[in-house]
């Protein structure tokens, strides 16, 4: 009897157990799938702003997180692997290196898409730095590093299309995935407030994505961009005799070097320090390349007509790419130069042939001299700032995809080759969302001596869109009658006319006049109350952060050249485009 007891009670907590673990794993498995289903509707709502959907849901599958954070940063990530994975797994690439006509154009993809990656593994690090709520406090930085892996992704297709169209198509093709994931990536960052809003994430979801409204210069001294340091800011106030360099160089033997670019190897890789070299009077004839490690690099010259880089490196003559005929290229963070001349002198015979090319992001050049025919200065990609700068050339003498601002600069129109006509920029944004655009504040646009006998039969014209959403602002400048009354000229019959952005407001001189200006629905007139507001969209907001010129804008819309001499200031906040 005792042993059926012990019997009937083993099978009751048998039962009991198998019940409660049913119940469990049940449990489980409920729990899972509640996990699943969370982090589903998280995916499914992170992608939400993305024009590549289920390119965008299928980077995520692999995540098992609901965080929209960690969803996004691993979008960054699955762009870094693909583009890594066509870096060392493209047959397509492997064929191309065969070929010695395209070897040059392999040479500026790697290079590039080195930058990209870079971009998107900075990006990926800060967004993982800071708490959500406080995301729009780095937000443009990495919306602009976003844009920069895009634009190096174009310019690895476009060193192709210099030669190639077939062999362009065949890259874009390759990097069709990764440039899918990269525009993905950004408009996540774009619509952060939606994602915020289906998530209720309370904290974010009223946050500016868009530049516009984003304060990004100092409290405690608002005439400098947020990013320049205060001892940055005394460096470029300061004389030339009272700054101690790291390193002299002189072509007299005055100087540790007689060449810049034995200098530039005494940089500490991955510096953190204002690293400066004085480059004394003299004509330097080098090539000189600032490499990404060398950050924190400032050169000053004697004056931008006695310190001169110099060569005269193109693609006609080197057989090189454009990218590649830099006489001088800074793909380093936080380059400054000031009071220095760089220049190519190739002439009009060799075509594309760049004087400077400005690739790594916080550029500052305050009183340079770019001098060059086509392509002279090479604004890449991400933020720069020139400031009153002379720069001359003849065709699209400014181009490129950097949120750059022009600002007291003198722009002068060399005589061109025959049958040759004259374009000032050229300015290269292809992608929604990406932040490239260019900005022209109070320059003088004028011809030099040479050009102004054959200005009626060369042609010289503000802009040319090279990209489709070409995006270009021209206000407060002095514009001299060297400008056709068309004042654009597409680069190829209807690219960018109509998806482009170009406005001229408030400038002055007879080649101001707009009365004779094509007629594309991409060049925008705005009244005085848009400019004014500059509400977010194409346009920049405008303030001027001179005490000077405080005020409504109604006051300073005849502002006076200033004195570069005297100071740098006022500095102007273009915030859609740079500050």
């Amino acid at each position: 009897m005792a042993n059926n007891v012990v019997f009937v009670l083993v099978c009751l907590v048998a039962v009991v157990a198998s019940v409660v673990a049913v119940v469990f794993a049940v449990g489980l498995n409920d729990a899972k799938k509640e996990k699943i289903s969370t982090s589903s509707k998280a995916v499914q709502t992170v992608c939400q702003p993305t024009a590549f959907k289920e390119t965008c849901e299928k980077s995520l599958e692999s995540s098992s997180s609901s965080d929209p954070k960690e969803l996004i940063r691993t979008g960054f990530q699955a762009t870094v692997t693909e583009i890594k994975r066509v870096l060392a797994d493209s047959k397509t690439l492997q064929e191309l290196e065969k070929d010695k006509g395209k070897k040059n154009a392999l040479e500026v993809c790697k290079e590039v898409l080195d930058f990209a990656i870079d971009d998107l593994e900075d990006s990926f690090n800060k967004l993982g730095e800071y708490d959500m709520s406080k995301i729009g406090d780095i937000l443009l930085h990495i919306q602009v590093w976003l844009s920069g892996a895009l634009t190096s992704q174009q310019t690895c297709i476009d060193s192709f299309a210099e030669e190639n169209g077939e062999a362009a198509e065949k890259m874009k093709s390759i990097l069709k995935t990764a440039q899918e994931l990269n525009m993905n990536a950004l408009g996540m960052m774009y619509g952060l407030s939606s994602i915020a809003k289906d998530l209720n994430i309370p904290s974010i979801e009223n946050i500016s994505t868009t530049p516009l409204q984003r304060k990004l210069l100092s409290e405690k001294n608002s005439d400098f961009p947020v990013w320049l340091s205060h001892s940055d800011r005394r460096l470029l106030q300061a004389n030339a005799g009272s700054i101690k360099p790291n390193v002299v160089v002189a072509k007299d033997g005055s100087g540790k070097y007689d060449s810049i670019v034995k200098a530039l190897a005494e940089v500490p890789k991955k510096n953190t320090q204002r690293f400066i070299i004085h480059v004394k009077a003299g004509v330097y004839k080098e090539q000189v390349h600032i490499i990404k490690e060398a950050e924190h690099v400032m050169l000053i010259g004697d004056g931008p007509t006695k310190t001169v880089i110099t060569n005269d490196i193109c693609v006609i003559r080197s057989k090189l790419r454009t990218f590649f005929t830099a006489t001088v290229a800074v793909d380093a963070k936080h380059f400054i130069a000031k009071d220095i001349g760089f220049e190519n002198t190739a002439g009009y015979e060799g075509e594309q042939a760049v004087a400077l090319r400005s690739t790594g992001d916080l550029g500052v050049f305050y009183n340079c001299h770019f001098n060059g025919y086509q392509d002279t200065l090479y604004a890449h990609k991400e933020m720069q700032f020139f400031r009153d700068c002379v720069i001359t050339g003849t065709i699209d003498f400014i181009f490129g995809d950097s949120r750059a601002v022009f600002q007291n600069c003198q722009i002068i129109v060399r005589k061109p080759g025959p049958k040759q006509n004259c374009i000032v920029l050229a300015q290269g944004k292809m992608f929604h969302n990406s932040t490239g655009g260019f900005v022209l504040h109070n320059c003088t646009i004028s011809g030099d001596k040479d050009y102004i006998p054959v200005k009626d039969t060369n042609k010289a014209y503000l802009n040319r869109p090279w990209k489709i959403l070409a995006t270009a602002i021209i206000i407060q400048t002095q514009i001299d009658d060297i400008i056709a009354p068309e004042g654009y000229i597409p680069m190829l019959p209807g690219k960018g006319e109509t998806t482009s952005y170009f406005v001229e407001f408030g400038n002055r001189g007879p080649g101001a006049k707009t009365d004779g200006r094509v007629k594309w629905s991409g060049i925008k007139k705005v009244d005085l109350n848009t400019a004014k507001t500059f509400t977010p969209g194409p346009l920049p907001q405008v303030q001027y952060m001179d005490s000077e010129y405080r005020g409504s804008m109604h006051s300073r819309l005849d502002i006076r050249p200033v004195n570069h001499r005297k100071n740098l200031r006022p500095f102007l906040l273009l915030s859609l485009l740079l500050f």
